[in-house]
């Protein structure tokens, strides 16, 4: 069973809630585990979920009995969860609860990411390497090659003015451009396993996968603030 945790002793949070999941052919079956984070019991209350589309997209709600849950903060409190999945369409999603404590503040809690899988035939897959170098924001980033995957495109980059990441390039993404148009770059702390660099000083982009009929691919820096620099085509040979 996949399993998510956010909030939890030393976040500030007064509670923790994971997310636990199993996928099946037609639905989601899981349940949000709490547990009271800061040594104090909690009233609290769902007062919503919803599995979500990533980045952006339609959101499906996932229904509860409206009630007050008593979380303890030695015993885990589960409140299992069903959600149909047979109809949706490839991509990538979480699922995320919003759970008031205490009648009074509201925190959010999102599941790692998963994917709804694409066709094989309709993705391209392969290892481009690249060696590129852009300009963005008066620095210099080296691209060192694209992975192309089923379900995500991975681009492995690092800032040429430090051997070591910056806070600065937290913000910095590498996009691919397919046929002209970016595809969707994943949020960071929903893909924070799939970010963990191969070796010091590298960052890593994961993006949808490249279809099949892209006819024209490319990569450039963009920036916080949405500036981008200058594309590098990539070969699709």
């Amino acid at each position: 069973m996949k399993n998510a945790e956010s909030g939890g002793e030393g976040s500030g949070r007064p509670i923790s809630v994971q997310t636990r999941f199993e996928r099946f052919p037609a639905s989601i079956r899981g349940a949000f585990v709490m547990r009271g984070a800061d040594g104090d019991p909690h009233a609290v209350q769902i007062e919503s979920a919803h599995l979500t589309r990533l980045p952006v997209g339609p959101a499906r709600p996932i229904t509860f009995e409206d009630r007050m849950l008593s979380v303890s903060p030695v015993r885990d409190l589960f409140v299992p969860f069903e959600v149909p999945v047979l109809d949706l369409e490839p991509g990538w999603y979480e699922l995320r609860s919003s759970v008031r404590v205490d009648a009074g503040k509201s925190w959010e809690f999102p599941s790692r990411a998963f994917s709804i899988p694409w066709p094989r035939s309709d993705v391209r897959r392969g290892v481009i390497q690249v060696g590129g170098e852009l300009r963005a924001g008066g620095r210099s980033y080296l691209i060192e090659r694209v992975e192309l995957g089923v379900d995500r495109s991975v681009v492995t980059w690092r800032g040429q003015s430090s051997p070591r990441p910056t806070v600065k390039e937290v913000h910095v993404e590498a996009i691919l451009l397919a046929d002209g148009l970016p595809l969707d770059v994943l949020p960071r702390h929903a893909v924070a396993r799939l970010l963990e660099p191969r070796d010091e000083g590298a960052h890593r982009t994961v993006s949808y996968p490249v279809p099949k009929s892209c006819r024209s691919l490319a990569v450039a820096m963009r920036l916080a603030n949405g500036t981008r620099s200058d594309p590098v085509a990539l070969s699709l040979r």
